[in-house]
């Protein structure tokens, strides 16, 4: 199994960087003035300096034949070319070099500059043969400028992204700089304050609060005198750019790679505190990744779907492969690289992302050649890591699925997961577009999106600013979680000319996710404030379901009246509403609404949507009340207010029996603060979510003959209810019972 699947891994991976190499023919220029030298993408400084490193890290591991034969245009002495010009324009517009780039600035010496250096120098190693002395010279220049800029530049780290220190990656590409200099000039008179430094930077990377008390010894001191700040909170969460950021979990791990391979080619142990808490991370990372080697964002993303941080999921599966022996690193490796290899097929063009990012493409060459740029030397990574790798036999192992199973929560952030074969379900109140929670299948990748995931929403004429998770509450229990806040939906309104007021409306959602593997139950309610409300419009529930590349682009949806196919929409939004209080997608996701509402509406946008700038994903909006017409009311009042049991793994007929044998009700509704949901659980248990989304404590009335289990209490492990409920503000309980 291993060398087949290393093979395949390897082929894939081959086929993808070559054909990629031919496309990328389009986007590099030799300079006017220098042929000599020559840039991919538009050669300005920033990002484009990095997407040109990328590049020639890229076309150095196809130029040494660690990818193997040629496929297409593009041959070893062409790819060679490249990787030579490439490099020498990178050395000579870096500040110490004779020219500049191409927007007439010259780059380096800046918290970023050594990123685009560590990931190019795994190419510029496997083919320094070809290098000349002047080469070797410049190189040698920038490298030992660089690091001789970390000496200066303090190092800092904190938990929360508004602080301005959370910096864990920068810190440990900083680091990693000092360390190669460090590593390839050991003579050189300031080693021990580079190796210093970076081993500073590397102790306030991946550093927790814990840290601050650890008498661990690494580098000839304990990590507390060390410390200098957590970057990640104590269950490995991370805030970076200001929400639940997973990607930025792999770029760290990323980087950790980059350097250790460079100390592996040369048989030198690295520096023992690079690897600090990488490990811890990694038990948490692998959590995050859906079996097909899909990033699971629980807590969004600010960027292009399946691209960037996806992509340095790469180095980072080899790494574990090769070095903490994870047997299911290699098969999500995999998955992974044949989630590109699909798109670029898709493509036709030999590009990675051009048919998604067609609008990019024409508008921003600066971005879109950053963003295949990031592809490719991943791939690159991953085959020149190959060509030096024996892997030992496979051993015995438990399947992904249950290797993975069980919960996560980082409370202090507002983000937890549950994971077992039949649901993945999870919440994040401080996402990228929050809130954000899934439900969904742990086989069905393709039907996770991001962007205010089961938020949604009221939209308020001339709102301004975006949403805000204002307050909410966490509980974790065996088998699941549940959670309750407030969104406050914009930070004012403002109408032309001159009428300015808070944003009217209060917005609660509750999600939990049942001990029975299947079933989220979610209660929403939005309320007006006192005064008179210009709504331009609402969404209940808003699951997105996405309908473009990685799904086929179509959809089959179950309901009481129709069962219809729909293709991938691009044009005039439209709402198709199924009048049907049951909806499934695709056989094997249900929704089932509980009253309110006149049944479930896909809202078809027409436009791609997630990331910045320019959207890049197609999707269908599920919603459980959904009104696209301007209204005005007058508040105080309640809106609309919804429930909604979501059910992951069951069949459409499945979904059909809940919803017509009344399996889940409202049994506390109405004006009332207090709202209950009872439901049977897919384990023949029932149980009963109770919240009170008032601003006081209230009792709630509920009648029950039977006993009833507090799941949340006694730690998560439950003990008996007392009925009736005391309910304090925005306290989520979930209660169960034998049928």
């Amino acid at each position: 199994m291993p060398a087949a699947l290393l093979d395949r891994i390897r082929q894939r991976a081959s086929a993808c960087l070559w054909r990629w190499a031919s496309f990328a023919e389009k986007y590099f220029t030799p300079l006017p003035d220098r042929p000599d030298l020559g840039c991919f993408g538009t050669g300005f400084n920033a990002w484009g300096v990095q997407t040109n490193q990328k590049y020639l890290g890229a076309m150095a591991v196809l130029a040494s034949g660690a990818a193997g034969s040629p496929l297409g245009a593009l041959d070893e002495r062409t790819a060679t070319d490249r990787f030579l010009r490439a490099l020498r324009f990178s050395l000579a517009s870096h500040r110490t070099g004779d020219a500049t780039c191409t927007d007439g600035t010259t780059w380096g010496r800046t918290w970023i500059s050594a990123l685009g250096i560590e990931r190019m120098m795994h190419g510029v190693e496997r083919m320094e043969r070809v290098l000349t002395e002047a080469d070797r010279e410049a190189l040698r220049r920038v490298l030992i400028d660089e690091a001789d800029h970390q000496l200066s530049v303090p190092v800092v780290a904190g938990l929360w992204n508004r602080e301005g220190k959370n910096k864990p990656e920068s810190n440990l590409w900083n680091g990693a700089i000092c360390a190669r200099a460090a590593l390839y000039w050991p003579d050189h008179p300031r080693v021990a304050a580079w190796l210093e430094h970076a081993n500073r930077c590397f102790l306030n990377g991946l550093s927790v609060p814990a840290d601050a008390a650890d008498e661990t010894v690494v580098a000839g001191r304990p990590v507390k005198d060390w410390h200098l700040g957590a970057n990640f909170f104590p269950n490995y969460g991370l805030d970076h750019h200001g929400y639940l950021n997973v990607g930025y979990m792999v770029i760290c791990l990323s980087q950790i790679a980059l350097l250790h391979y460079a100390y592996a080619r040369r048989k030198v142990p690295p520096p023992e505190a690079l690897y600090h808490r990488a490990k811890e991370l990694w038990g948490v990372v692998r959590k995050l990744v859906f079996a097909d080697g899909r990033l699971l964002r629980i807590g969004g993303d600010t960027r292009i779907r399946y691209g960037y941080c996806q992509d340095y999921l790469l180095p980072t599966l080899f790494f574990a492969a090769e070095c903490w022996r994870d047997p299911h690193a290699l098969p999500l490796l995999d998955g992974a690289i044949e989630l590109t290899a699909r798109e670029q097929f898709g493509n036709g063009d030999g590009s990675f992302l051009s048919v998604r990012l067609a609008e990019m493409r024409r508008h921003s060459p600066y971005y879109f050649t950053r963003l295949e740029s990031d592809k490719a030397v991943a791939l690159s990574f991953v085959l020149d890591g190959l060509s030096e790798w024996t892997p030992e036999p496979e051993r015995q192992h438990e399947p992904f699925e249950i290797a993975v199973s069980g919960g996560w929560s980082e409370p202090g952030h507002g983000a937890a997961l549950h994971r077992c074969p039949t649901r993945i379900a999870s919440w994040s109140w401080r996402a990228a577009e929050p809130p954000q929670g899934l439900c969904l299948p742990p086989g069905r990748s393709d039907m996770a999106e991001w962007r205010e995931n089961l938020a949604g929403g009221v939209r308020i004429f001339g709102a301004e600013g975006t949403r805000v998770a204002k307050d909410y509450r966490l509980r974790t229990f065996d088998g699941g979680f549940v959670t309750a806040g407030e969104v406050v939906g914009a930070s004012r309104v403002s109408l032309k000319e001159g009428w300015q007021s808070a944003f009217p409306a209060r917005q609660f959602i509750v999600f939990a996710a049942l001990p029975d593997g299947h079933t989220a139950v979610r209660i929403e309610r939005i309320v007006l404030a006192p005064q008179r409300v210009y709504v331009d419009g609402y969404e209940g529930v808003k699951l997105e379901m996405p309908n473009d590349f990685f799904n086929g682009r179509r959809r089959r949806y179950a309901s009481e009246r129709d069962d219809v196919v729909l293709e991938a929409h691009e044009g005039p939004a439209k709402a198709i509403a199924l009048h049907s209080s049951w909806l499934n997608v695709d056989g094997c996701l249900g929704l089932v609404g509980l009253g309110g509402e006149d049944g479930w509406t896909i809202l078809r946008r027409g436009v791609r949507t997630g990331g910045f700038a320019f959207g890049n994903i197609l999707t269908d909006t599920l919603c459980y009340g959904c009104v696209t017409e301007p209204f005005d009311r007058f508040g105080p009042g309640v809106l609309f207010e919804n429930a909604v049991v979501i059910l992951s793994s069951v069949s459409a007929a499945e979904t059909q029996r809940f919803a017509r044998e009344e399996q889940a009700a409202w049994v506390l509704s109405g004006e009332d603060g207090c709202k209950a949901v009872e439901l049977m659980g897919r384990d023949g248990r029932r149980y009963l979510l109770a919240v009170n989304l008032g601003d006081t404590a209230s009792v709630a009335a509920l009648e029950s003959d039977g006993r009833w289990l507090d799941v949340c209490a006694a730690g998560g492990k439950g003990a008996e209810a007392r009925l009736p409920l005391v309910l304090d503000p925005l306290d989520p309980m979930v209660l169960s019972r034998e049928p």
